[in-house]
């Protein structure tokens, strides 16, 4: 047996005794879950790191985790970061899977920046919360400065000036200008 397919099929085994899900492994093994995905289909192998942050996620080394012989930890003797995601998997249920395409969220961006003046000043989360009203997509405020930074770089630049009326902790949003207009 190809020592992919038995790395994965522990994989599931672990998952399935736990309730987990990519999503979850992938969050506490501190990887995507597109990896994870590949581990479980048996189309990508994975760094010896990896294996170990998955081994982790159950207070197992790597070579323990890969031994079908070993036994499956109790709930109670897994880390508690391992508890805890179970509690919420518990909770949450089973994970919508969304994925978004860059073309989509540049697309929306686009059509919201055509509605401002060429030296227009606005927060990214205006332009998320405009998507949502025009086009019901949510998409988070990070995606959208990451795309200021990427697709839209040449025309939209960070300002200084800070929205200080903001209340709650944390650093306060920065606003945006658009300095070239899209045709």
């Amino acid at each position: 047996m190809d020592v992919v397919f038995e790395y994965a099929k522990q994989l599931k085994r672990y998952m399935k005794r736990f309730g987990l899900h990519n999503v979850d492994i992938a969050h506490l093994a501190k990887t995507n879950s597109n990896v994870i995905s590949g581990i479980l289909k048996g189309e990508k192998g994975a760094v010896l790191k990896t294996l170990e942050g998955i081994s982790n996620i159950f207070g197992l080394r790597y070579f323990e985790f890969g031994n079908p012989d070993y036994p499956i930890p109790s709930s109670e003797t897994i880390p508690e970061n391992t508890k805890q995601r179970i509690a919420y998997r518990k909770k949450e249920g089973i994970p919508e899977e969304i994925t978004y395409t860059q073309s989509d969220i540049n697309e929306r961006i686009r059509q919201v920046l055509a509605n401002y003046n060429l030296g227009s000043e606005f927060l990214a989360e205006e332009i998320a919360v405009s998507i949502l009203e025009k086009y019901g997509e949510s998409y988070s405020v990070s995606e959208i400065i990451d795309r200021f930074k990427k697709t839209f770089r040449e025309n939209i630049e960070k300002t200084d000036r800070k929205h200080t009326t903001r209340k709650g902790r944390g650093p306060k949003p920065v606003y945006y200008r658009l300095v070239k207009v899209n045709k």
